[in-house]
C-alpha cells in the first residue's frame, strides 16, 4: 500500500518522461541484479535449509565476497557505457543499486527461512516507509526527476541492511578468495547467467518497445500502469515468501512427485492470487479516476490487463521455486529463452496495433509459456527422492 501511495505521489509530481527514465533504469537493474549475484541467489534459500549454522555463515560470507567482486567489475564496465553517450547517466548508479539489492535479497531470504514472519514484515514496512519519505522529500525539495526516486530507493535499502547486519556487517568481513565456494556459485549460476538476456527481454521488452515504437512519455505512462499493477506483484511475492518454507519441506520430504507438489501449491497459490486481484481491481475501479491526473489517464484501463496477465506470474512463482530446488537450471534457461521470444515477438506485433494494451498482453503470454514449459520439465523429470 505504501508503495502504491508513493507511485501516486510520483504520478502527480513527476512528468511522464521522467517516470519513463525510472522504468528503464529499474529494467537495467534486473540485469545488474543477476550479474552481481551471478544468478545464484536461490542458493541462499537452499543452503539455509540444508546447512548447519556455521556452514551457512561460511557460505554467506563467501557469496558476499563474490558479489563485491562482480560489483567492482560492473562499476568499471558502467563508466565506458555511460561515456559512449548512448545511455542515461543513471547507468552509473545501477551497479551500486544492484549490490544493495543483493544484500537486501539475502536478508529477506534469511528472515523467511528462519520463519520470522513478523520481523520480516516489520523490516519490509519500515523500508517502504523510508523509501516513501525520502522520495517525497527529494522530489519536493530537491528535484522532481528520476534521480530523486533512484536515490530514495538506494537510501531505503541501505537502512534495511543496517537494521539486519549493523554498521559493521559480518557478511563482508575477513576477506578471502574461497576458490571452492566461488566454484560452486559459478557452476550453479552459470546456466542462469546465460538466461539473464532472455529474462530481461521477458520482463522489460514491453517498456523498451513502447519507448522505441511510441515515445518516452508513453513509456512513462506505461511504467506508471506497471507500478500500480505492481501492487499485485507485491502480494504474489509476499504470498510466495510465506509459502516457501512449507514448499521446501514438502520437497525435502521426498514422498510425493515434484510435479504433484508443484501443482497442488500452484492451485492454492493462484486461488488466493485471483481472489486478491479481484478485490484490488474493484477498489481500483472506484479510485482510479480520482487518483490519476489527466496526463496519466491513458494508464487507467491498462492496469486491468496487467493485473489479469500477472496471474501467470503466480503460476510461475510456484513452479519456478520447485525447479530451483531441484537445480533444473538448464530447463529454466530453455524456458526463459522460449518466453523471451514469445514476449518480444508479442510486443513487436501487438504494440503497433494495440498500443499499451499490446505490451501488457505480450509479457503475460511470455510468462504463460515459461510456466507451461517448466511444468512440463517437472513432469518429465525422473522421480528421485531427496535429490538436489
Amino acid at each position: 500500500m505504501i508503495g502504491l501511495l508513493t507511485t501516486l505521489f510520483m504520478i502527480r509530481h513527476v512528468a511522464p518522461d521522467e517516470f519513463g527514465r525510472v522504468a528503464i533504469t529499474l529494467g537495467a537493474l534486473l540485469i545488474a541484479n543477476a550479474v552481481i549475484g551471478f544468478g545464484a541467489d536461490n542458493l541462499v534459500a537452499i543452503n539455509k535449509a540444508k546447512l548447519d549454522a556455521d556452514s551457512y555463515v561460511a557460505f554467506r560470507r563467501s557469496y558476499s565476497h563474490f558479489a563485491l567482486m562482480t560489483f567492482v567489475v560492473g562499476q568499471i564496465v558502467a563508466v565506458p557505457v555511460w561515456l559512449s553517450g548512448r545511455v542515461d547517466g543513471l547507468v552509473l548508479l545501477v551497479p551500486l543499486m544492484a549490490l544493495l539489492k543483493f544484500f537486501v535479497t539475502m536478508a529477506g531470504i534469511e528472515y523467511i527461512m528462519e520463519q520470522r514472519a513478523v520481523a520480516y514484515g516489520l523490516v519490509q514496512l519500515l523500508t517502504s516507509i523510508a523509501a516513501s519519505i525520502a522520495t517525497v522529500a527529494l522530489v519536493l525539495w530537491v528535484s522532481p526527476t528520476a534521480e530523486s526516486r533512484v536515490a530514495a530507493l538506494m537510501l531505503a535499502d541501505a537502512v534495511l541492511l543496517v537494521v539486519r547486519y549493523g554498521l559493521r556487517p559480518t557478511v563482508i568481513v575477513s576477506w578471502r578468495f574461497d576458490r571452492e565456494a566461488f566454484g560452486r556459485i559459478v557452476r550453479f549460476g552459470a546456466p542462469l547467467m546465460v538466461s539473464v538476456g532472455p529474462a530481461y527481454l521477458l520482463n522489460e521488452a514491453d517498456k523498451v518497445v513502447v519507448a522505441q515504437r511510441l515515445d518516452l512519455a508513453a513509456a512513462g505512462v506505461y511504467g506508471a500502469a506497471c507500478t500500480i499493477a505492481g501492487f499485485m506483484l507485491t502480494f504474489i511475492t509476499a504470498l510466495l515468501n510465506t509459502s516457501v518454507p512449507k514448499l521446501m519441506a514438502a520437497l525435502k520430504d521426498g514422498r510425493e512427485l515434484p510435479s504433484r507438489v508443484a501443482m497442488r501449491y500452484a492451485v492454492r497459490f493462484c486461488g488466493l492470487s485471483i481472489a486478491f486481484a479481484s478485490l484490488f481491481l474493484v477498489a481500483y475501479t472506484f479510485a482510479a479516476g480520482h487518483l490519476l491526473p489527466a496526463r496519466y489517464t491513458e494508464a487507467i484501463p491498462v492496469v486491468y490487463v496487467l493485473v489479469v496477465m500477472m496471474q501467470w506470474r503466480s503460476v510461475y512463482a510456484v513452479i519456478g521455486t520447485v525447479t530451483d530446488y531441484y537445480g533444473m537450471t538448464s530447463s529454466k534457461l530453455i524456458g526463459f529463452a522460449l518466453a523471451a521470444v514469445i514476449a518480444l515477438g508479442g510486443n513487436l506485433l501487438l504494440i503497433p496495433h494495440f498500443g499499451l494494451f499490446g505490451a501488457a498482453f505480450g509479457t503475460g503470454l511470455g510468462y504463460a509459456a515459461l510456466a507451461g514449459w517448466l511444468m512440463l520439465a517437472l513432469v518429465r523429470r525422473p522421480f528421485s527422492p531427496n535429490t538436489v
